[in-house]
């Protein structure tokens, strides 16, 4: 019988006490970072005359969110094995890393920019980042059931 383990999705560390490195689940690690690149992308675009994106701006801004959420979202368990088990669960897990990672973010990027970020950009960065982060592992979780369930 195929399962997540047998197609490396995942992870290595059949424990699931211990977490595991976005590096043991690369697809997972692709989709979390791909969904932080649309929130900084959305977020350039919607400040820009044109709409248009400025590619270095874009990865400027995902850099410090980046780092948080791949620094923290380990640490707290969003690439276990069990982590992307079943949608809900998928949602809960993400959400683990996201109240940690993406306030932390907050403060890199402020401490980058020199100035505390503005309430407004903080409170659209936390829902906008869960919502897109959930989707993602969402997404992920039901295409891992479903090919699983094709083999």
């Amino acid at each position: 019988k195929v399962t997540t383990t047998t197609l490396g999705m995942s992870g290595s560390d059949e424990s699931e006490g211990m977490p595991s490195s976005p590096l043991d689940r690369p697809v997972l690690s692709l989709i979390d970072a791909t969904s932080i690149f649309i929130f900084a992308a959305v977020g350039k675009a919607s400040h820009s005359p044109d709409g248009s994106l400025d590619i270095a701006a874009v990865l400027l801004t995902a850099l410090p969110f980046l780092l948080s959420w791949f620094v923290v979202a380990p640490l707290m368990g969003c690439y276990k094995p069990g982590a992307t088990a079943d949608i809900k669960g998928s949602v809960i897990e993400v959400g683990k890393g996201w109240i940690l990672a993406i306030p932390l973010g907050c403060v890199i990027r402020g401490l980058i920019k020199g100035y505390v970020p503005p309430v407004p950009f903080v409170i659209v960065t936390l829902i906008s980042t869960l919502i897109i982060l959930s989707l993602g592992r969402v997404i992920y979780t039901a295409l891992a059931e479903v090919y699983v369930e094709m083999f």
